[in-house]
């Protein structure tokens, strides 16, 4: 086994698709790492120390919430995508110099609408644990910047029951819905093993910067 691509699981679809056919592993990290960049820190840290017979790995978590900064490779060479986070994966085209993102939207794919689901800031879980009204207000103020929902249509999952499950809250605070498309633009270009400058690649040894390895996208 000489590559690995280790990935949050919000890209499960895209991967397991775009990968189809592939012999290249693909690890999913345990969901809870989203939560808390240290722990997904030192989670990808042990990880990356005790890989064996690796040449590369791709880091696909990226700059999710600063939990790849300072990381050190281990034994392979560490390719990581030049981006915020997996939205942006999902987001991008053939460049990341042509990626736009409004960073004051929330977007939703299948994949983060069940993550969302098993969250404390689920719909039907707050309107439960506090009562209708309570919960609707709580939810109100926790939303209150969001004013766009845009659904990432990436070809791989039906885009009805996100919608639904986006609906609710989407009234609640008065937003628009959106579908965009997700060219998954990054993805394709690990598939077909072109490493360009939309990734950092690091030699065995060498520690990601704590700043610094991110386009202005």
């Amino acid at each position: 086994m000489e590559e690995l691509i280790l990935a949050c699981p919000t890209l499960r679809r895209e991967l397991l698709a775009i990968y189809a056919g592939k012999e290249i592993p693909l690890r999913f990290l345990p969901g809870r790492l989203h939560r808390d960049p240290q722990e997904l820190r030192a989670y990808l840290q042990e990880t990356l120390q005790t890989l064996k017979g690796i040449r590369r790995v791709y880091l696909c978590p990226s700059g999710c919430g600063g939990g790849t900064a300072g990381l050190q490779a281990g034994e392979a060479e560490l390719v990581i995508p030049r981006t915020r986070d997996c939205l942006d994966i999902l987001l991008s085209g053939e460049k990341l110099s042509a990626l736009k993102r409004d960073i004051r939207g929330a977007f939703m794919t299948a994949s983060w609408a069940a993550y969302t689901k098993n969250s404390e800031i689920d719909y039907d879980r707050v309107i439960a644990r506090m009562g209708k009204e309570a919960g609707r207000d709580y939810l109100r103020r926790l939303y209150r910047p969001i004013r766009d929902f845009y659904l990432i249509d990436t070809g791989c999952y039906d885009l009805r029951p996100v919608e639904t499950y986006v609906a609710p809250l989407a009234e609640l605070v008065e937003a628009s819905v959106t579908v965009v498309p997700g060219p998954c633009g990054i993805l394709h270009t690990m598939a077909a093993g072109r490493i360009d400058e939309d990734f950092l690649i690091l030699s065995p040894g060498e520690t990601v910067p704590k700043d610094g390895f991110l386009p202005n996208v």
